[in-house]
């Protein structure tokens, strides 16, 4: 037989070998289909499960971002009261870099305010979007908490260098009479401002001239203790006394320069009412003029409607009970004057809009530095009661003062003052909402 030649089969065993290679593609087949399908089905539940968890793990990093971001608010005031001792003790000079360091944080702050307000805007970003300004805010808080404290701790090194309690003594002392002289003038502006205005825009004003007297006489009291247990060899065991008295003199000169600050915005909102009463008194003029010619039915009728509405306002903002309330005044004169500006839009040419813009916006900022004035009070003294989202409206309140101020177009100018004082006024009733609603 020829080696070449195949070996002979039998028709049982070919039946054999073409059932088992039968059986070996369908096992195989099988095989794969089940490969195919566990793949397909944990892709379809990476996809399917992502949205939802990634929805439910985005609203608890905002709520840590919130905490954060109050923390790192709270964190800011606090390092800027320190400063404040710091630069009293040391001068501006050794604490540059303090004060370049806080600025910094001040920054970040903002930052992550700013983000914030983005995240509470009525446009909705997607959700990878707002995870990456959650994590953006929760980043910078973080940097900012961690600076402050490391700041704290350079400050208390710093003190610690510093042993000379009888130098130091003295300081306080002449610190203690120079801002006795101060107290001595906030009582006869704070006896003015409550001739001139109504007492709720000064109350807070009147109890900060008892406490700078308080705080004064805690002073004394502690640096007359602190110099009768100073000796040559002891001179740190009066560090932390010296250091209350400190704070005492500080928290008087803040409380005066608070009546001080009031004294200054309450006298440019009674100024920013009196031009708004002259030119709105010109606005007049204009409108009625425009309304008797006017070939308009419906234009006519727009602007008899806001004469009469400005000129009733005009007539209670006159009075004098609403000149003791010149930021309430100046809002709702401002109101209607608006609404008069909207139906007088159409006849006015481009010189007449800037003029009346320019005219309108220095009661504006008047009345918006007056109210973010207020939530910065309010905040400062409920401290943590007031959450996030009252004080991200005073943030871009801030912010939007701060570019009404440096934009050169009058009515772009008019329109951030504006949102402003609306921010200002949003972050007051959230304030004090959140102090009704949260304990201590």
């Amino acid at each position: 037989m020829s080696l070449t030649q195949p070996l002979p089969v039998s028709p049982m065993a070919a039946g054999e070998i073409a059932r088992g290679l039968a059986i070996a593609g369908v096992t195989g087949l099988v095989v794969v289909a089940a490969i195919l399908t566990v793949t397909l089905l944990l892709l379809f539940r990476r996809r399917a499960g992502a949205q939802p968890s990634g929805a439910t793990g985005l609203e608890e990093m905002r709520t840590r971002a919130n905490i954060a971001l109050v923390r790192a608010d709270e964190a800011v005031s606090a390092a800027d009261a320190e400063l404040g001792f710091a630069i009293a003790q040391f001068g501006e000079e050794r604490t540059a870099h303090y004060a370049a360091a806080l600025a910094r944080a001040r920054g970040e702050l903002a930052e992550a305010f700013r983000l914030q307000q983005a995240l509470d805007d009525t446009m909705p970003e997607s959700v990878q979007r707002r995870r990456e300004w959650v994590l953006q805010i929760a980043a910078l808080c973080d940097g900012v908490i961690g600076r402050l404290e490391s700041l704290e701790h350079d400050f208390t090194d710093l003190r610690g260098r510093e042993a000379d309690s009888p130098a130091r003594i003295g300081d306080l002392r002449g610190r203690s009479a120079r801002t006795r002289a101060r107290l001595a003038s906030g009582g006869t502006t704070l006896d003015r401002l409550l001739g001139e205005f109504e007492p709720a825009l000064i109350a807070r004003e009147h109890t900060a001239i008892a406490d700078a007297d308080a705080a004064l006489n805690s002073a004394d009291a502690g640096i007359d203790a602190a110099e009768a247990r100073v000796s040559r060899g002891g001179a740190n065991a009066v560090d932390d006394m010296l250091r209350a008295a400190e704070q005492s003199i500080v928290r008087a000169d803040t409380r005066l320069g608070a009546v001080e600050a009031r004294a200054q915005q309450l006298a440019a909102a009674a100024s920013a009412l009196e031009s708004l009463l002259e030119s709105s008194s010109v606005d007049l003029v204009e409108a009625r003029r425009q309304r008797d010619s006017s070939a308009d039915p419906d234009g006519a009728a727009a602007v008899v409607e806001a004469i009469a509405r400005v000129e009733e306002t005009r007539s209670l903002a006159s009075t004098p009970q609403a000149r003791r309330d010149p930021v309430r005044a100046i809002d709702e004169l401002s109101a209607a004057v608006a609404s008069l500006d909207t139906a007088l839009a159409s006849a006015r040419n481009e010189a007449q809009r800037l003029e009346h813009a320019r005219t309108a916006l220095v009661g504006t900022m008047a009345s918006a530095s007056a109210q973010i004035a207020d939530l910065q009070h309010l905040i400062t003294a409920e401290g943590r009661r007031v959450g996030v989202d009252a004080r991200t409206r005073l943030a871009e309140a801030e912010r939007q003062l701060a570019l009404a101020r440096i934009t050169t177009d009058p009515l772009e100018a008019l329109s951030t003052a504006r949102r402003a004082a609306t921010l200002a006024r949003d972050g007051d009733a959230l304030a004090h909402y959140d102090t009704m609603t949260r304990g201590g």
